[in-house]
């Protein structure tokens, strides 16, 4: 079946090592939609966080998951979010005692269509809200704006693989945990996936999935490379999504979106 979308990832897949959008990767997505081609990202980027780089804003044509998930978002309809999913209340208790336990774990949470806060503030942490590129408000878990669509926690992988093990049986029922990168260990709603939101947006445009490409680096991507008639890993993807994929690509850094477009769009 012809291809008509192409979904990818934002960072580590998409955007090269230093959070930069290539020359490449741009040129190769605008040829695509001025041939009628289909495009968007799914990320675990809020909107504005998106939104950096307005060179890219015009060749989005459909809506975006934004929060590994969490939210379906129309930017170009005025950022209306048209699906939308948040963590239980009692996920806070649970935050608070992670903080408690692991005082060395930097975590964030994100509410509403943009909003970002700070619980601890580490060097993870400030580099998260260097590629954001906007500031996160120091809160506590007491005051942070509530509900949250999904907090993420920073630290050295061997560490967060240790919360993570702390976690998983705190959360049936309330949500769970993945991998968006090696140093990011997130909770999310239960069901929520960027594949799950994936879906909605076909449903929405009448789009079957034989006909998109997805492609990513992360686990967080696998539920999107499955749902797709071809899913692609780039080539510095983890091990697990390779396994997972149709297909490995080349790596962000040698233009791996634009290697997709040029394998099945052309």
């Amino acid at each position: 079946m012809k291809k008509r979308l192409l979904v990818s990832d934002m960072d580590h897949t998409l955007l090269d090592e230093n959070s930069r959008l290539s020359e490449a990767n741009l040129t190769a997505i605008r040829r695509h939609v001025a041939r009628g081609g289909l495009f968007t990202v799914a990320t675990g980027r809020a909107p504005a966080a998106i939104r950096v780089f307005p060179e890219l804003l015009p060749c989005i044509n459909l809506p975006v998951v934004t929060g590994n998930g969490g939210q379906v978002v129309d930017l170009a309809g005025g950022d209306r979010v048209l699906r939308g999913w948040v963590l239980p209340r009692e996920v806070r208790a649970i935050l608070a005692a992670a903080l408690d336990r692991f005082p060395e774990m930097g975590a964030v949470a994100y509410h509403g269509l943009d909003g970002f806060c700070s619980f601890r503030v580490t060097p993870e942490v400030e580099g998260l809200i260097a590629k954001e590129k906007r500031p996160a408000l120091p809160v506590t878990v007491e005051t942070a704006p509530s509900p949250w669509n999904k907090t993420l926690m920073t630290g050295p992988h061997e560490a967060l693989l240790e919360v993570k093990a702390w976690l998983d049986p705190q959360l049936p029922g309330l949500g769970r945990t993945v991998f968006s990168e090696d140093t990011y260990l997130e909770i999310l709603p239960l069901g929520v996936s960027k594949g799950a939101a994936l879906s909605v947006i076909l449903e929405l445009e009448g789009i079957d999935p034989q006909e998109v490409v997805a492609v990513g680096d992360a686990p967080n991507d696998r539920e999107m490379l499955e749902l797709a008639g071809i899913g692609a890993a780039v080539a510095n993807a983890a091990p697990e999504l390779k396994k997972a994929a149709d297909i490995v690509v080349c790596s962000n850094e040698e233009g791996a979106v634009r290697d997709c477009l040029e394998r099945w769009f052309l």
